[in-house]
């Protein structure tokens, strides 16, 4: 009797801890998982993998800003000051277009989008486009519709101990909403620190023919083309951000020089058929790409540029706006550059 007493009471009592655990974290939800920021409470977003498919599906919005790391250091508030917006960030490190249409997918699904601001990387359209970045390396039971496996985040001992506690700290200490999985503020921009993270090849291959990637490009593209087509409500905005000239010597001698200006091309001609799409193009900036002191590593640059990107967009800046009468101009311009970096 004494010890059947004693199991149930100790069966109850993990019980009321078990379900007390489980409300901490639905309450708080520092992954975004069950609902948006509580109210008065701001969004603390460092965690693009585990957070960000959580803001896709519960935040309030009208636009989204996608792309890869080259994208993180934008200010949401900067699109949403400029275009009369309120802006997420769809965001994957080293995302592929086939990665990000995954995360436009579910934000169309559950969104009326007003913007997409979407931050165009040319090695993007290099990626596998069958490939789904929602594998075993993810966070799956953040990503599926699954609710028997949100065990994993409800009793988690980093969520409770550790990001429900930097969730609330972060809070009370004016931390800036717009700045979500932004990361300029913990790196050093310098030419020093770019040449650091460059180790130039010794050897320069042959330049790649267009069977090696001609294909792989062209239906990265479509993935493009159709989320636009698909949507002609909202209205797109793509950016070609500025790599640094220590990148295009690295392209230059893997022999994927003429790679990337098929892309650069292939993609802007596309794109600009529609009319609900502007394309800025910053990757020929010699004032940018050959200045490292804008740049941690290659391809990396400082916040200035993001915020400098925002506003040429917001002017519609036609030194940096896309046309169909100035593309060749452009695709030409580019390809001196990319040889003037090649010969230096």
């Amino acid at each position: 009797m004494v010890n059947s007493k004693w199991i149930r009471r100790f069966a109850v009592w993990t019980a009321a801890l078990l379900a007390a655990i489980a409300a901490v974290v639905v309450i708080f939800d520092p992954f975004y998982h069950f609902h948006g920021p509580l109210p008065g409470m701001k969004a603390v977003v460092t965690k693009s993998e585990y957070q960000c498919i959580g803001t896709i599906r519960n935040f309030s919005y009208d636009s989204v800003l996608a792309g890869s790391s080259t994208a993180e250091n934008y200010n949401n508030h900067w699109f949403d000051e400029a275009f009369s917006c309120r802006t997420v960030k769809a965001i994957k490190s080293s995302g592929t277009c086939a990665d990000l249409k995954f995360y436009m997918d579910e934000a169309f699904a559950t969104h009326d989008l007003k913007n997409v601001f979407y931050s165009l990387d040319l090695f993007a359209l290099d990626g596998d486009p069958e490939t789904n970045f929602v594998n075993d390396s993810m966070p799956l039971y953040l990503y599926d519709r699954n609710p028997f496996n949100d065990v994993k985040y409800l009793f988690n001992k980093d969520v409770l101990f550790e990001d429900i506690p930097y969730l609330l700290a972060m809070n009370f200490s004016g931390y800036d909403d717009g700045m979500s999985y932004n990361f300029w503020q913990y790196k050093t921009f310098s030419e020093e620190e770019a040449r650091k993270h460059y180790e130039q090849s010794e050897e320069i291959a042959p330049m790649q023919g267009p069977s090696e990637w001609q294909a792989r490009v062209d239906e990265n593209i479509g993935l493009l083309t159709d989320m636009v087509k698909k949507h002609p409500e909202t209205e797109f905005y793509f950016f070609l951000p500025p790599y640094s000239e220590l990148w295009w010597d690295s392209v230059y001698r893997s022999g994927q020089t003429e790679e990337y200006l098929y892309a650069r091309q292939a993609v802007m001609e596309a794109l600009i058929a529609y009319d609900n799409v502007q394309i800025y193009d910053f990757q020929a900036d010699e004032d940018i790409i050959l200045n490292l002191d804008y740049y941690m590593d290659p391809i990396h640059f400082s916040a200035d540029v993001n915020q400098f990107m925002v506003v040429k967009a917001k002017e519609a800046d036609e030194a940096y706006l896309v046309t169909k009468e100035n593309l060749s101009d452009r695709c030409s311009a580019m390809r001196e550059l990319a040889e003037k970096i090649a010969n230096r």
